[in-house]
C-alpha cells in the first residue's frame, strides 16, 4: 500500500473515524484505524462493534494494500507534521509516514485481526433527506433523550416513515420532542418503517452530519442501519425493542395558552435558575391581572428571586411547577420570536409550540408540588 495525502485530508478523516474507536482490553486492534487504498480511493476505518466509521480520504494512490495501525500514535503525529504533502507507505505490516524532512515507522497489526465491517442484508430500500436539513432537524430533537442502559427503547431517537411523512421524535420520559418532516423534504423507497437509532449512534451521527453537504442515504435491514454521505459512511445496530406509543401524551387542547417572548423566557430561565438550588424546579405563575407570567426560584442557602415578562393569556390564571432545565431546552429548539405554552393542569404535560413552526413540538412534564 502506497498513497500520498495532503495534511489537512489526512487529519479531518482521522479525526471523522476518532470517535469509533474501541477500547477493549480483550481486543486491542480496536484501538487501530484500519488504512485500505482501493480502486484508486484511501479509506479510513474504525469500529467499536457498536459503530463502525468509514471515511473515505482525497489523495493519489500509487499501490493498493492495506495496514491497521494505533490511532492514537497515528493521529499524534500527523498533527504534528509540518510540511502539507505526507506519503503513507506499508511495508512487512507497517506504516511509515514521510515528508520532505521527516520519516517515522508505526507498528502495525495483522490487517486480517481486524473486525469484519457488517453489511446490510437489504439494498433497495432506504430514505434519502438532504443533510443540512436533516442535520437540523436531528439536534432540535436529540436534546430530548439521554443514554440509559435500564430502558434503552427510549435512549436514543425514533425514525418513522409513513404516509408519504419522516417522523423524527425523542423523549426520556421526562420531555418528548417531535418533528414532521413533509415527503418533499424526504423520500423513501419504504412504504412504512420505523427504527430506533442507540444515543451514542445518534450522538456521532450529529456530530458527523455537521458542515456536511449533499444527501443524507439511510438504509437499515432489522437488525443494523447505515447511514451514507459524500465521504463518510457510518453503520450501527438499532435498539432491539419499541419505541412508546408517545401521541397520547402531547396535548390536543390545553386549557392555558401563553404567547411569550421566546428570547426574554430564555434569559428569564437563566436568571431564575441560579436560585433553583439542586432540585431544579421554578414556580411559573400567571397571577390575576393576566398581564404577566412570573417565574419564581428559591433555596434556603441562596435565596429567592422573581422574574416578570409581558404575555398574551388565553384561559384563567394558575401556578405550576417545572425542571427549567427541560423547559429551557424545549425553549432552544424554536427559531420563532415567540412560542405558546399550553397547559392543562399543574399535574398534565404542557407543550411549548410556535405558529411558524407547526411541525416541531416540545412536551414537557411539570413537577408534581
Amino acid at each position: 500500500m502506497k498513497c500520498i495525502i495532503l495534511k489537512n485530508n489526512l487529519i479531518e478523516g482521522l479525526s471523522a473515524v476518532e470517535r469509533a474507536i474501541g477500547f477493549s482490553t480483550n481486543l486491542p486492534i480496536l484501538k487501530n484505524v484500519l488504512i485500505k487504498t482501493f480502486q484508486g480511493k484511501i479509506f479510513f476505518v474504525a469500529t467499536n462493534l457498536e459503530i463502525a466509521v468509514t471515511e473515505t480520504i482525497p489523495g493519489k494512490v500509487i499501490e493498493e494494500g492495506v495496514v491497521t495501525v494505533p490511532l492514537s500514535i497515528f493521529f499524534s503525529v500527523s498533527k504534528n507534521l509540518t510540511t502539507d504533502r505526507v506519503t503513507l507507505e506499508e511495508s512487512g505490516g507497517n506504516l511509515s509516514i514521510i515528508t520532505d524532512n521527516y520519516e517515522a515507522v508505526i507498528q502495525g497489526h495483522d490487517a486480517k485481526e481486524f473486525p469484519i465491517i457488517p453489511s446490510l442484508t437489504t439494498k433497495d430500500f432506504f430514505t434519502t433527506i438532504d443533510i443540512k436539513i436533516f442535520s437540523d432537524i436531528f439536534e432540535r430533537v436529540f436534546i430530548a433523550t439521554q443514554y440509559s442502559e435500564i430502558r434503552p427503547q427510549i435512549s436514543g431517537v425514533f425514525l418513522k416513515y409513513s404516509q408519504d411523512h419522516l417522523i423524527v421524535a425523542a423523549t426520556d420520559s421526562f420531555r418528548l420532542a417531535e418533528r414532521v418532516i413533509s415527503s418533499n423534504q424526504a423520500t423513501s423507497s419504504f412504504e412504512e418503517t420505523s427504527l430506533i437509532i442507540p444515543f451514542k449512534t445518534a450522538e456521532e451521527l450529529l456530530r458527523l452530519t455537521k458542515g456536511q453537504k449533499g444527501n443524507l442515504i439511510i438504509k437499515h435491514d432489522e437488525g443494523q442501519v447505515e447511514f451514507i454521505m459524500e465521504k463518510t459512511n457510518m453503520i450501527s445496530r438499532i435498539v432491539d425493542g419499541v419505541f412508546p406509543e408517545y401521541k397520547a401524551l402531547i396535548p390536543k387542547t390545553t386549557e392555558c395558552e401563553v404567547t411569550v417572548d421566546r428570547m426574554e423566557f430564555i434569559q428569564a430561565l437563566k436568571l431564575a435558575s441560579s436560585f433553583s438550588g439542586k432540585t431544579n424546579d421554578i414556580t411559573v405563575v400567571i397571577g390575576e391581572n393576566k398581564k404577566y407570567l412570573e417565574l419564581i426560584s428559591s433555596d434556603a442557602s441562596l435565596g429567592k428571586n422573581c422574574y416578570k415578562i409581558p404575555i398574551k393569556l388565553k384561559g384563567e390564571p394558575l401556578s405550576i411547577v417545572f425542571n427549567w432545565k427541560f423547559l429551557l431546552d424545549g425553549l432552544k429548539i424554536y427559531s420563532s420570536k415567540e412560542i405558546v405554552v399550553g397547559i392543562n393542569s399543574p399535574d398534565r404535560p404542557a407543550v411549548i409550540k410556535s405558529q411558524n413552526e407547526q411541525e416541531l413540538v416540545y412536551v414537557v412534564m411539570p413537577i408534581r408540588n
